[in-house]
């Protein structure tokens, strides 16, 4: 008997686990869970996270050549110092929450003036902002999707700037003889 609820428990774990994985086979038995003995683990929210953005820029050189696409990571790698000291989380949490917002804002297909709201001009003075080792006169960013940690898909294409100039740094210097 002892043996048959650990078989039984057992299997129920692993169910609950791969439910959480978002296994297509447990989500085909969810449906006759009638008494919803596989549990749903997500706490504040009525489903959890499915996707990632992924925030990518990109420079132009004097000359007009165009750097590669650089991504600027949204989360920052948990640690368990993390969890009692964590000061980047605020910049972190405060640029994703930007792009999400900006990712609403592009799903209206009826919206044409992406520049002049607040999600974009964040994201372009963020972008604007990074230090760079070799000189630029324009910057572009874009938004990628991911689906999920284990997703074997290419990322999908969800926005793109327009190309900004990068002013130059004014000569004080030359302003204070």
């Amino acid at each position: 008997m002892t043996a048959i609820c650990i078989v039984i428990l057992a299997g129920w774990f692993l169910i609950t686990v791969l439910s959480q994985l978002n296994v297509k086979a447990v989500a085909r038995l969810k449906v006759h869970d009638t008494f919803s003995l596989i549990p749903n683990w997500c706490f504040f929210a009525p489903r959890p996270g499915t996707s990632d953005y992924h925030l990518l820029f990109r420079d132009s050189d004097p000359s007009g050549e165009w750097s590669r696409w650089q991504e600027i990571p949204l989360a920052s790698r948990r640690t368990l110092w993390g969890a009692i000291w964590n000061p980047e989380k605020r910049k972190t949490k405060v640029l994703s929450d930007v792009v999400r917002g900006l990712v609403r804002l592009a799903q209206d297909q009826n919206f044409k003036y992406f520049a002049l709201t607040l999600p974009y001009l964040s994201i372009l003075n963020y972008v604007s902002a990074i230090r760079r080792s070799t000189p630029c006169v324009q910057t572009q960013f874009m938004i990628l999707k991911s689906e999920g940690f284990f997703s074997h898909e290419d990322p999908q294409f969800l926005f793109m700037s327009e190309m900004h100039n990068l002013a130059a740094p004014p000569n004080y210097a030359h302003q204070m003889q």
